[in-house]
């Protein structure tokens, strides 16, 4: 009996592999699958060929015009730095008028202002420093963007 079973058991296992043998080589159904596969696969690969050319051309292409907005930004930086220079260079005249009464300090805010100094605050510590503070007189006095504090100082106090 068991030794039939055995038999049995085999001769399923052969007959399935015959007909998977069948299935897969000699069915129409299989040949018309094999015959259709390498047209969408070639279809396929022009496909994901193209796909990946178009990818490419993007790419590059947004590289190109990344590195253009590069360019174009640093020359608008050049730009704007050689316009501020230029602005630097430019002398600032201004008539500093000191009223009587007025302190020091009042004179060097104004200058500030202008855009004769930088800092009306250290002009005034400049001519306290210095011993200015005590001789400013009162009046109009032409001054520009060219000169020192010093020579300010001197215009202001009288003592050039």
């Amino acid at each position: 009996m068991k030794q039939s079973l055995r038999m049995l058991a085999l001769g399923f296992l052969i007959s399935a592999v015959l007909l998977l043998v069948f299935d897969t080589f000699f069915s129409s159904s299989a040949q018309a699958e094999k015959s259709a596969e390498p047209k969408t696969t070639t279809s396929t690969k022009a496909d994901d060929s193209k796909n990946y050319q178009k990818k490419y051309e993007d790419l590059l292409a947004s590289q190109e015009l990344a590195k253009s907005q590069a360019a174009e930004a640093q020359k608008a930086v050049a730009a704007k730095k050689k316009a501020e220079e230029e602005k630097a260079k430019q002398v600032k005249k201004f008539t500093l008028v000191i009223k009587k009464g007025d302190p020091s300090s009042k004179a060097g805010n104004e200058l500030q202002f202008a855009g004769i100094i930088k800092s009306g605050a250290e002009f005034d510590k400049f001519l306290r420093t210095n011993n200015y503070e005590k001789y400013v007189r009162d009046g109009s006095y032409p001054v520009d963007s060219n000169m020192t504090s010093d020579q300010i100082a001197k215009i202001i106090t009288h003592k050039n």
